[in-house]
């Protein structure tokens, strides 16, 4: 299972965690994956600007559907925030060659 991890800052704004999750949810899922949904569950409170690590993974995958899951990390491992997102996958191109 292959994990996504950025170090970053946490940014002063209102959807400060759905902004750090949801793109690396996103690169998770596979190039032109389409958003279907996106849940947010919020944990301890943080501060802008603290120091923060952002995880994602693949949860499970169908022929046509991306399960992934992320979290937002505090640097003493807090969980600042959870993400579970379902994407679509992109149809086959068929070459009628």
């Amino acid at each position: 299972m292959t994990i996504l991890r950025r170090q970053t800052t946490l940014p002063a704004a209102p959807a400060a965690a759905a902004s750090l999750i949801e793109p690396l949810l996103t690169e998770v899922a596979g190039p032109g994956a389409e958003p279907v949904s996106l849940t947010l569950d919020y944990g301890a409170p943080a501060a802008p600007g603290v120091a923060v690590t952002v995880e994602a993974n693949v949860d499970r995958a169908t022929r046509t559907l991306v399960f992934a899951y992320g979290r937002l990390l505090s640097a003493d491992g807090s969980v600042l925030a959870t993400g579970s997102a379902v994407f679509r996958k992109p149809a086959p191109v068929i070459n009628a060659g």
